[in-house]
């Protein structure tokens, strides 16, 4: 009898992603009576006014005017600005080649000829994304729809950075969903996708492999509270079993998409004890059995054995060492030091070089509290160490400075972390709010340096 093929669809979600996270900084004697709501608990009182049926007055939204962005791979449908919009297609054509690179065994040359440019649909706001991808998609970022061959996504107040990531991770799964298989395992297709949305890009490549600090929270406190799921269970779960836990509950879906990553990232970069990787081999293996049409846990089972207790407890042994890596650590600091500068500039404070800055900060004990999802955490009591590199040391004048840019609401935040290449933090108003966006640049000539970060 013929297997019947169901339209899956993939896709980001808000909370878990850490794409609503509140930010606000705090002086030591402030943080004794601060309190704020958790996204998910305003998540889930929406779900319960939406149980309640009351009429509804229905407007017909006009649809935005869409320009055509023709790639190598991509035919990009959008109204977000030019600039945004060039940049996002030319990371996407990048990535696609990234993709076709790594799996290569799956994809040659000569059949990823065949394959007709990815339909992508970018918009400026949410309320466009969702008239386009449906409602039920309130609670996500962006979503790719097996059953048409496209995703979507949009810019609303998500922040560059959350789309560009966003994009990485929702292609995968276009990609994947073509070239590997359709029915690739869900945990696998989500770890997969979110260490390809992890790539940094540098203006020219993806560096992968990378290990974010908010990830390593995520897997440590999950560790911590006993919540990891059982390889058996995450290794049978469907599409819908997946969709269904993580509608009934918002911290156990964290701890699946978390744990997903976390265990591809160790099936991918794990070493072996000639300090090579150990189970990357066996990954590909288990790939190409999926691609020849094989089930997913009878796959797994024959590229990695059927030891899977022993197997989990490699992969919790490695979870408990994991740091994580410098640029990740470093982008994060920089997003920190924003978040830090945009907060204050609300509060009437602006600095005119980092060394002021950074004396404020220090003498006044600022700590930025985030809530991502299910997880509160606060900076560093010591600010000093997100004026220093990833070893902790000082960054010297000529290595963290302010860059003055003409119309912009903040001058640029810039950190030269190696002598070829850099971190620019650029801030831009949206719609009446401060946004930034971190970049990965390559070291320029000193140009309207105004300010230094002197220890």
């Amino acid at each position: 009898m013929g297997r019947v093929r169901t339209s899956i669809v993939w896709v980001t979600v808000l909370a878990l992603a850490g794409l609503c996270a509140g930010a606000a900084a705090t002086t030591p004697a402030q943080q004794k009576s601060r309190k704020s709501a958790r996204p998910d608990e305003r998540a889930r009182g929406q779900e319960r006014l939406r149980d309640v049926e009351r009429p509804v007055l229905r407007v017909e939204a006009k649809a935005p005017a869409m320009r055509e962005i023709q790639t190598q791979y991509y035919r990009i449908h959008t109204d977000l600005d030019p600039q945004l919009a060039d940049d996002l297609a030319r990371r996407m054509d990048k990535m696609y080649e990234l993709y076709a690179n790594r799996l290569s065994g799956f994809a040659p040359a000569e059949k990823l000829k065949t394959v007709p440019r990815f339909e992508v649909y970018l918009f400026r706001r949410q309320q466009d994304y969702l008239n386009y991808a449906g409602e039920r998609m309130k609670n996500t970022g962006g979503v790719f729809m097996s059953g048409r061959n496209l995703l979507a996504s949009f810019l609303g107040d998500l922040g560059r950075d959350s789309l560009r990531r966003t994009l990485q991770h929702e292609a995968f799964h276009q990609f994947a969903h073509t070239v590997i298989s359709p029915d690739t395992p869900v945990w696998l297709n989500e770890g997969l996708a979110q260490v390809f949305e992890e790539g940094i890009w540098t203006g020219t490549q993806f560096d992968l492999e990378q290990v974010p600090p908010r990830r390593l929270r995520q897997l440590r406190d999950d560790m911590d509270n006993q919540r990891l799921i059982k390889f058996e269970t995450l290794m049978a779960m469907t599409p819908e079993e997946w969709a269904r836990r993580l509608q009934d509950d918002h911290v156990s879906g964290a701890t699946q998409y978390n744990q997903s990553w976390a265990m591809v990232y160790f099936l991918v970069s794990a070493p072996g004890p000639d300090g090579k990787p150990l189970y990357r081999g066996r990954l590909l293996q288990l790939l190409k059995l999926l691609n020849e049409g094989k089930g997913g846990e009878a796959a797994f089972r024959e590229a990695f054995g059927n030891n899977l207790d022993g197997f989990q407890k490699r992969f919790v042994d490695y979870a408990r060492k994991l740091e994580a890596t410098d640029e990740a650590t470093l982008i994060e600091n920089q997003e920190v030091l924003a978040d830090l500068l945009v907060e204050l500039k609300g509060r009437g404070t602006t600095f005119a070089t980092v060394s002021d800055l950074k004396r404020a900060a220090v003498k006044e004990g600022y700590r930025m509290h985030y809530t991502r999802g299910n997880l509160t955490w606060q900076t560093e009591p010591n600010i000093s160490i997100y004026f220093a590199d990833a070893k902790r040391k000082p960054f010297r004048d000529d290595e963290l400075f302010f860059f003055q840019r003409s119309g912009a609401p903040l001058p640029d935040l810039v950190c030269r972390y190696s002598k070829d290449a850099q971190l620019r933090t650029r801030f831009y108003t949206q719609d009446g709010a401060i946004k930034h966006e971190v970049l990965v640049e390559p070291v320029m000539q000193p140009a309207r340096i105004v300010g230094a970060g002197r220890d």
